[in-house]
């Protein structure tokens, strides 16, 4: 490659004379690393700048009380380290290779050498340096993105048709943006036979094949690396270069630690691995054996003959587009969130994850199961209006009711459904009554987690679980957003019914705690079921305050007047709800293509005329 020509192309170098240019392109050193690997970390000297050739590094400021802090990504012609040459210090922040990358290595004499002869560069670096804190000082501020451009596909085991799902995952994300999916002999077809073999350290072939990948990188929005069943270097290199790791599976084989599973098991990969289990009718095997052996922290579930609306879920949720509901607890007025759900439906908004507290716990698990909103009504009416399956009362020193008609109830709702197995990601939170901590319940069996998720300690007996008790999640998270947030799916829609009302009497402030006992009129609203349901829901105003700040829309739903344990306003709080979803959401919408990111969102087709462009001349 042309060192000059490369050199020439950053603004540090532009203006320098032939012959300058000439002594610092003959002095530069090629340095080549792999995806994964660091340029240089954090309290590392300083002794180089370098300019990237193809690639990109992102630049990672390590906090000791929290969470690393990315402060930016840098590609093809940007430069990397000049700051800490500049102030003479040790390396603030770390330098990962989030792709297999070249760059120039240029020493501190040479750059030191540059500035005492040709002044204005240094003038030029500090105009590139203030350029690149002006773009990563609101980055440090966003909640960490978990999306990414680059995903490699690999099988978990022999015999997967990797090449069906790739291709029907490249359909599904090309209708956001423009997507290619890369295989062994599309790259050798391009390039020139064996160049899908060539792996770190193979000279030109490797550097040719990194600077192809570079360019279609910013030529498409999306690029898959379809791998093989062997870590052959082809698919070892496209888990160098993902920005996400999806391994898949089919539902009718045993969980095992195939060849490519070992391999990642022996790497430090930096992109998060994902299960994708592709399942048939008769298959026994769920995708959690899979996400164990695996070491995966996510799965997708995908019937065999990739159905649009179960692909067009894998792509939001891998892309940062899904469209995310948390539904918190709150008794009847829960019944507002199936007003929501026939809201979506009617707007075309796909739900593609979902978690929920209490009475929110169970419409999530309807939702997560695949209930539309008239299936749901019926449910909830049989469950707490015709059923009265709440009224077994036991008065015993542990609870009010003994729950035993209601589990039996969730039983035939739920059947005995697990978790992984629902067609949507699903969480619901408990609380551990034994140890004061909230318990996110995301495996296991959904009719279990979802009865401890609702069991209002005093009213209905605790879940035992390995000897300690948990009890209602509004508790501790009436709205459990945070889970979801960390998630980073994507758009996160909260539905809020949780009440703004106090308990209050009107009673002297002297008035002997006695005379609660007898209230007349003046304390009718006032029994024991409504002080613990409401101190179970308890929400502060500085949490609700901060979901609706990060939030990307957050409905408080018009439930005033209904009561915990009002049931008969079933018709009208779920009317009430879907009233107020379909403006909420109408005026989001609207916001949403102001902005320019309702096509994003929901997709659209990809019209930027990029595939036209022959590979091989990319």
């Amino acid at each position: 490659m042309d060192t000059q020509a490369i050199l020439r192309a950053n603004p540090l170098f532009r203006d320098l004379d032939r012959r300058a240019l000439r002594t610092i392109a003959a002095r530069a050193e090629w340095v080549e690393i792999g995806g994964g690997e660091y340029l240089f970390r954090a309290g590392d000297d300083s002794n180089a700048l370098y300019v990237i050739v193809s690639g990109r590094i992102r630049v990672v400021r390590p906090r000791e009380d929290g969470p690393s802090m990315h402060m930016g990504e840098l590609g093809a012609g940007e430069m990397v380290g000049e700051i800490s040459i500049i102030r003479e210090q040790k390396h603030s922040a770390d330098g990962l290779a989030m792709r297999d990358t070249q760059l120039l290595r240029i020493s501190r004499a040479q750059f030191e050498s540059l500035v005492s002869r040709h002044p204005q560069a240094m003038l030029q670096v500090t105009r590139l340096i203030a350029d690149r804190l002006s773009d990563m000082l609101p980055m440090a501020s966003r909640d960490s993105v978990q999306s990414g451009r680059t995903y490699a596909v690999v099988p978990a085991h022999p015999g997967v048709d990797v090449a069906g799902f790739s291709r029907a995952l490249s359909s599904a994300l090309a209708a956001y943006a423009p997507t290619l999916r890369i295989d062994a002999t599309r790259v050798d077809a391009a390039l020139g036979p064996g160049t899908a073999d060539a792996d770190l350290g193979a000279g030109e072939s490797h550097r040719a094949l990194t600077r192809w990948l570079t360019h279609l990188e910013e030529r498409y929005r999306y690029l898959i690396y379809q791998g093989s069943a062997e870590p052959d270097a082809w698919t070892r290199r496209g888990l160098r270069q993902a920005d996400r790791v999806l391994i898949v599976a089919y539902g009718d084989q045993r969980p095992f630690l195939s060849r490519n599973l070992a391999w990642l098991g022996e790497q430090a990969l930096r992109a998060p691995m994902e299960i994708v289990l592709l399942y048939g009718e008769d298959d026994e095997h769920s995708a959690l054996g899979w996400r164990r052996v695996a070491n995966a922290g996510f799965h997708h579930r995908v019937a065999r003959d990739y159905p649009p609306a179960q692909m067009g879920r894998v792509a939001r949720l891998i892309s940062g587009r899904a469209n995310c509901l948390v539904l918190g607890g709150g008794g009847a007025r829960g019944f507002a969130h199936v007003g929501l759900v026939r809201a979506l439906h009617e707007k075309n908004i796909p739900i593609d994850a979902v978690g929920g507290t209490s009475m929110g716990a169970l419409i999530a698990g309807m939702i997560a199961m695949g209930d539309d909103a008239t299936t749901m009504l019926a449910r909830l009416r049989e469950t707490f209006v015709t059923g009265k399956y709440l009224n077994d009362y036991s008065l015993s020193r542990i609870s009010l009711i003994t729950a035993e008609k209601f589990r039996r109830q969730l039983g035939a709702i739920f059947g005995d459904r697990l978790i992984e197995n629902l067609e949507l990601p699903f969480y619901c939170l408990s609380t551990n009554l034994s140890r004061s901590v909230p318990v996110v319940h995301d495996e296991g069996e959904l009719a279990t987690w979802v009865a401890a998720s609702m069991a209002v300690p005093g009213i209905a007996p605790p879940t035992v679980h390995r000897g300690e008790l948990l009890v209602d999640g509004g508790l501790l998270n009436a709205i459990p957003f945070d889970t979801m947030a960390e998630m980073g799916r994507g758009h996160v829609i909260v539905s809020d019914v949780s009440s703004e009302s106090t308990l209050t009497v009107e009673m002297a402030d002297d008035s002997p705690t006695t005379s609660l006992l007898s209230l007349g009129a003046a304390g009718r609203h006032l029994n024991m079921f409504r002080i613990l349901f409401h101190t179970a829901t308890l929400s502060s105003d500085r949490e609700r305050r901060e979901i609706d700040a990060r939030a990307d829309l957050a409905l408080h739903m018009p439930v005033e007047g209904v009561g915990m344990f009002d049931w008969d306003t079933l018709d009208d709080v779920v009317y009430r709800g879907y009233c107020h979803a379909d403006q909420k959401l109408d005026e989001w919408l609207v916001a949403l293509e102001a902005r320019g990111e309702r096509g994003d969102a929901f997709g659209r087709p990809a019209t930027v005329g990029l595939r036209s462009t022959p590979l091989s001349t990319v």
